[in-house]
């Protein structure tokens, strides 16, 4: 397909990426590719030493980092030290086939590699799958933390703002850091109630079957939300948003539900609903474990 004609319309919207490029021409010439294709560029950096500051200043979502740069210190080192520091996601670029810059580079385990020349059909692929993978990698390591989380000494409330905490940081899914865990009420079988919460403002009760929450638990199944709609009927924030809503079962009734936010128009991936699954099972073998629900 010509590149004229290349349909950009599934490209997320939001992305940020830092070019690192020592020859202006060619980082304004990527730039503007990017910027076609629906990325943003907040920031070019010509050594590997800008290359660190701005990664930690701007926090792009992935980097495009020439291996050969002018200076002390090329890309490979540079990209090493961003990934300790910030862990963003890196793509290689590259003119160089040369085998010790590659085993070099391979070590820093790299999200891809851009052979140059290269056109924009080049940077939508090979872009798109380092954040595919980033993100899959993001949501099994939550998962093995969360695991972590309910084996440390503390109460039940804070592992689960830290469990929501951990939700809430998967690349490119979850609006910004707000959610809220609910529990049954031990008193009100029909009702829930916030255990812990992120941002506010926070609905402290749902009752079963009223908004997202509540149907979630009602229908004992995953409601999702893409945009602001008349299943809201509690709804607080006026800011554009959708929602996942799973429900927490343990011994096959419903004992509560993690709320999340995501972006106007997200669309719905199973993947995302594995992670919610995974984590709610974890939180109710806990409370079985430890008598908080039986």
């Amino acid at each position: 397909m010509p590149e004229g004609n290349i349909s950009y319309d599934k490209v997320p919207t939001g992305i940020n990426i830092l070019v690192v490029e020592d020859e202006i021409v060619i980082a304004r010439d990527i730039e503007s590719k990017l910027k076609k294709i629906g990325y943003k560029v907040p920031a070019i950096a010509a050594s590997g030493e800008e290359a660190i500051k701005l990664a930690g200043e701007v926090q792009p979502t992935l980097i495009l980092m020439d291996i050969m740069l002018e200076g002390k210190m090329d890309g490979v080192e540079a990209a090493g030290q961003i990934d300790k520091l910030y862990g963003i996601p890196i793509i290689y670029l590259t003119a160089h086939s040369d085998l010790d810059t590659l085993t070099r580079a391979k070590i820093t385990e790299p999200f891809g590699y851009i052979l140059k020349p290269f056109s924009q059909r080049d940077l939508l692929v090979t872009i798109g799958m380092a954040l595919y993978k980033h993100r899959m990698e993001a949501k099994q390591k939550i998962v093995n933390t969360v695991l972590r989380v309910f084996l440390e000494p503390v109460d039940i409330n804070a592992k689960l703002e830290k469990t929501l905490r951990l939700l809430v940081s998967i690349p490119r899914l979850f609006l910004q850091t707000k959610g809220t865990i609910y529990l049954v009420d031990d008193n009100q079988p029909g009702m829930l109630v916030a255990r812990a919460a992120i941002g506010s403002p926070v609905c402290q009760t749902v009752p079963f079957g009223q908004c997202l929450c509540g149907h979630a638990a009602s229908d004992d199944t995953i409601v999702f939300a893409d945009r602001i709609d008349k299943r809201h009927e509690l709804h607080q924030d006026g800011m554009p948003h959708g929602h996942y809503c799973a429900p927490i079962k343990a011994n096959n009734r419903v004992v509560g539900v993690i709320n999340t936010y995501v972006m106007e128009g997200y669309k719905r991936d199973a993947s995302d609903e594995v992670v919610l699954r995974t984590v709610g099972d974890i939180i109710a073998n806990y409370l079985l474990a430890s008598g908080t629900v039986k």
